[in-house]
This record gives C-alpha cells, structure tokens and sequence, in this order.
C-alpha cells in the first residue's frame, strides 16, 4: 500500500512558533534523512526540495525505482523548512494530492508528527486515519510536552526526578530552591522545546557541560535570578518551565514504540545517545554525535526500563494515540532508572531502524550494530559517496557491513552517515577511521 510521507518536523506543536535557526536547520535536514523512510510508489511531502541524487542513492541502496516516488513541495513553503498545517491544508497543496493519489485506490497517511491538520488533511482524501479523532482535538500534543509527560508519567508510576511544572519566576523561584538541594543542580526545560534546546542546567559547583541542555550555568545561588531566567527562556507561545533535580548518568538511552491501528503496541528499537565535548572550550553544550543501536544495557536494565515504558505507552495507546512513540531515561550514577521525557512523533533513531531492517531484516539488533554519525565532512552526498568507495568503506550488502551517507548538509559541508558493523567494537572502530579519513 503506497503512503503519503508528510515530512512536517519542527512544526509549532513539537517545538513552538520561535524557532531558533538551529531548529530551523534541524527542520531541513529532518526531511532529507526522512527521505530514507520512502518505498516504491510513495507521495513524498515536504517544505523542501529534496535532490535527485538523493533519491536516487536511496533508491539504489534499499533496492527500489527511485523514479516511482513523487515529491511534492509548497510552492510557498519553499522559504520555511517547517511544514506547518496551514501550508499542509492550503488549496494548492490538497489539489496536487488529490490528483496524485487518483492514480491508485489505496493509500495511507505516514507522517511525522500527527498534527489537527494531518487529520483533517486525511478527511478531505477519504482516506481512514485511526487515532485521527485524537488528532483533531490536538491529543498528541500531551505527547510533546514536558510538563504533560510528567503528568501522564506519575499516573503510571515511571520512575521521574523530583520536579515541579511552574507558570511563572515565583513559582520558578521556589521550584529551583527546593530542587537544588537533592543533588546541587537543577535543569529547567521550556515545555515544548524539541532536542535539548530549551534547556538550561544551573549548578553550584564548576562544571563542564552536561548532557540534556544546551547550557550548563554555575550559579551563585543567593545571588539567582528567576525573573531574568523566566525572561530568558519563555517566549509568547510558551509561558510553562519544568524544573527538576538533576542527576548525572552512567547510561542515556531511548526505547522507541509503534502503536498500530488495531491498538497493538510494538517495540521497535532502543539506543544509546551518544555525545561529545567541543573542542571549543567556550561551549557550553555537549555536542551530539549520534545514536547507537541496540543500547548497550545490562539485561537486568532492559527488562526494568522496558517494563516501565511499556505502562506509558499502554497510557498513550488508551489515549487514543497512533504512531510512533519514543521515551528517553537514564540510569544515574546512583543505579536509578529515570525517565525524562517522551515524544509522539517519528524519533532520531526512527529512520536508522527502518533502513536496517530493510538492509539486514528484522532481527538485525542480535546480529548487528549500528551507529548513525554525524558532522561527517563532506562537500556533497555524491564526494561521500565516492570516497567511501574508493577507500572500501561504501556499504556492501554481501558482507553486511559499511557506511552509508544518509544526507549532507551543503551549508556546513558536512554528511549524516549510517555505520552497520557485525559487532560494537567494529562500528565504533569502523567510525574512527571514517572520521580520520576525512
């Protein structure tokens, strides 16, 4: 059954409406390393223009007719890597579909977030859309909120840090004094701030940056500023702050979900999120460097993390959400298990698992790992291409093993690659001398 992909990353209900050029170029480049999801015969939409060679590429590797797929993107979203629901349900934009999709009886709505406008775009196609009634009334937004999460995550149980959910810098004030003597420091996180980058770690202690923000603070307490905070962080769509005790981690990982249309709930995939210091000493985030698949935890860890996660996505599922789901948790220094947040919406490893299961089938996690890599320096897919092949490091899909470039990023000069390898240490050894080479 051909699908109609809606590539609609960053859009305001995953990450706001005051998008910082980060976020933007996130948005952007979502879309080309969604590309990957396509198979035969799909509808691609997307807010931005995806290149010949791209497809092509993908096409060749997962071993399909590039040519049958069909991109169609907004004539006046060309100027916005968001596909918005607004541009999604414009006049122009349904048309074009709806011409598409005659050629063929059946089809299926595949999109990134499951937005009102997706599910009032499937009603105008006719086309069925389970958990499409959820969508109309906005419910997967209870999925992309950090303050929800915490809700809906103490009504199952899950394991959490302690926190509180502030509506403005008194309430901040109090949740930040509180909290910080668990542990020293406290993270705030703006409610609907997508990958990190609305959150902001305040300790008392020197500190290098930590994971889960996009700022690591000392800060002198007696001397702290929860207006200027408040200020700093918050912006017209969003006026909710998360605050919670922070604890270092031995272990961040995700576990990503489906829920299919008949309410089944599989898992899909987890993997360890991989991060780095900057070699610019000024910085004050870790940079991330990508996912590894599978997680590398203990068996004891993975029967404990699953069981947990497993009570929030049967929440979601009863809910009335479909789709995908992801969950991300740590175990702290301490040994703890905890959760930090949920997404319902594709996840970064989303797209690293469908190609593995196309490339070495379902059960690819006991036989293989995968590492996606990014920053990969590069001036083009097609010199990634040529040099990996050149220096024997192109994916061959007789020995199972390789590099695939996912998409680049011609601003930077830099390529998203996939690293598969039959073990841990020969990915991560076969990631080494890729970026050696380069």
């Amino acid at each position: 059954m051909p699908r109609i992909l809606i590539m609609n990353a960053g859009t305001a209900q995953m990450s706001g409406v005051d998008l910082t050029r980060a976020q933007l170029s996130l948005a952007a480049n979502s879309a080309y390393r969604s590309a990957w999801f396509a198979h035969e015969g799909d509808l691609i939409v997307s807010p931005v223009d995806i290149p010949a060679d791209l497809l092509s590429f993908i096409g060749a590797t997962l071993d399909f007719d590039a040519s049958s797929l069909c991109l169609l993107v907004p004539e006046g979203g060309r100027q916005s890597p968001v596909l918005d629901d607004g541009t999604l349900l414009s006049k122009t934009v349904v048309e074009r579909i709806n011409r598409h999709i005659r050629q063929k009886s059946t089809w299926r709505l595949y999109p990134c977030y499951s937005t009102e406008g997706v599910a009032r775009l499937a009603a105008m196609l006719g086309i069925p859309q389970t958990g499409g009634d959820f969508a109309l009334q906005r419910g997967p937004d209870l999925l992309n909120r950090k303050s929800h999460f915490r809700q809906l995550a103490t009504s199952v149980a899950l394991p959490l840090p302690n926190g509180s959910v502030t509506a403005d810098p008194n309430e901040l004030s109090r949740a930040v004094t509180s909290l910080r003597a668990e542990t020293g420091s406290v993270i705030v996180k703006l409610d609907n701030g997508a990958g990190g980058v609305g959150n902001v770690i305040l300790t008392g202690n020197e500190s290098d940056p930590l994971p889960g923000a996009r700022d690591t603070r000392r800060i002198p307490w007696p001397s702290f500023d929860p207006d200027a905070l408040w200020s700093e962080m918050t912006n017209a769509s969003c006026k909710t702050l998360v605050v919670e005790s922070y604890h270092r981690a031995k272990s961040l990982f995700y576990l990503e979900y489906e829920i299919e249309n008949d309410g089944s709930i599989v898992f899909t995939n987890s993997g360890n999120i991989r991060l780095r210091k900057s070699a610019d000493r000024s910085e004050r985030a870790l940079i991330w460097t990508g996912l590894e698949i599978p997680s590398d935890l203990g068996n004891e860890q993975w029967l404990i993390a699953q069981a947990h996660a497993y009570r929030f996505v049967a929440l979601a599922r009863n809910l009335g959400y479909r789709g995908m789901i992801n969950i991300d948790a740590i175990f702290a220094d301490d040994g703890r298990l905890l959760f930090n947040e949920a997404n319902g919406r594709w996840g970064g490893g989303s797209v690293l698992h469908s190609i593995a299961v196309r490339l070495l089938g379902f059960d690819y996690s006991g036989r293989n790992v995968i590492l996606s890599v990014r920053n990969v320096r590069s001036r083009s897919l097609q010199t990634a291409c040529e040099r990996f092949s050149q220096d024997g490091f192109l994916f061959d899909p007789t020995r199972k093993e390789g590099v695939i470039p996912l998409a680049s990023d011609a601003e930077v000069g830099t390529v998203e690659c996939l690293v598969i390898a039959r073990n841990r240490p020969a990915a991560r050894d076969l990631e080494q001398r890729l970026l050696r080479m380069v």
